[in-house]
């Protein structure tokens, strides 16, 4: 426990340095991110025995893409950089566009999660073609971090100097995520009896989801009052970290019960690797974003 929390405060202070050093250093954050959660997401599905049911018409096309996956996932690492352009040049209806090809991802993401509850296989014979899935999953979800840090405008918070209002959005979506999490966890742990979703992740109960619930709307509504935004709208981004960021966790638990890992990494001791420690935020960051753009303008 006491790595976790050690390697928690670290992993944060980066956060919030790349959050305020400016647009520029945080997109290279992503990148670099984004890259790490690539090659975690390939490695493991490299070492995982392939699939052993695809059916006899996708079989000459999955052997054709057990050589070209790699390459596929690797493209998506060209979204964070093309989100940074988009997001410097002010291209608003780009951005839209851009965010809203992410959040159908997301959707669809959790689609397969409302499949894998009852029968606890997510992608199945679908893995054969998991260079597909690895785009997304790495490029648009991530992108999405830098379309919110690129939001125009400068604000005062409190008695800090005044910095980018996207610094502050993005570490406000974080703290719905980080506060879901956080509490969810010791909810479950005092109060804990009904399981969620035993069939991708057996220690996630009923009852620390309502608690992440509910966590994140107060801390959605208290931060964001904080940072300028009406309560109403600070509590509506918590209910969307609090509902969909334990499914993007139960979508990365998924793939990792299917490929039969642990964690996808290491790089955060006590964390795991960059997907276990951002599965939450990926799936929260798109819709977040055009609640933020459309909604509260």
């Amino acid at each position: 426990m006491a790595v976790r929390i050690v390697s928690a405060i670290i992993g944060v202070g980066l956060f919030l340095a790349a959050c305020f050093a400016g647009l520029l250093p945080f997109t290279f954050a992503v990148i670099v991110i984004a890259s790490i959660a690539g090659a975690e997401f390939v490695r493991a599905e490299i070492a995982a025995p392939p699939p052993t049911t695809v059916p006899m018409w996708a079989q000459p096309i999955a052997r054709i893409m057990r050589h070209i996956n790699p390459f596929i996932v690797s493209l998506g690492l060209f979204l964070p950089p093309m989100a940074l352009q988009i997001s410097l040049h002010g291209r608003v209806e780009v951005c839209r566009a851009f965010i809203v090809f992410a959040s159908i991802g997301v959707l669809f993401g959790l689609g397969l999660v409302a499949k894998a509850w009852s029968t606890g296989e997510l992608l199945g014979w679908f893995r054969a073609f998991y260079g597909k899935v690895g785009f997304w999953y790495v490029g648009p979800l991530f992108s999405s971090f830098v379309l919110i840090r690129g939001l125009p405008g400068r604000i005062r918070v409190g008695n800090f100097a005044e910095a980018d209002r996207g610094a502050w959005l993005i570490l406000f979506v974080a703290v719905c995520v980080w506060s879901t999490d956080s509490v969810a966890y010791f909810a479950g742990r005092a109060l804990g009896k009904h399981k969620l979703c035993p069939k991708l992740s057996p220690k996630k109960t009923l009852e620390g989801f309502i608690g992440g619930l509910v966590g994140a709307i107060v801390a959605g509504a208290l931060f964001g009052h904080w940072i300028g935004l009406p309560v109403g709208h600070g509590a509506v981004v918590g209910a969307i970290a609090g509902l969909v960021g334990p499914m993007g966790d139960l979508f990365e638990s998924g793939l990792k019960r299917e490929i039969n890992i642990k964690d996808f990494g290491s790089v955060m001791p006590g964390h795991g690797g960059a997907l276990d420690r951002f599965d939450s935020l990926m799936f929260v960051a798109p819709l977040a974003y055009l609640y933020l753009v459309l909604v509260i303008r």
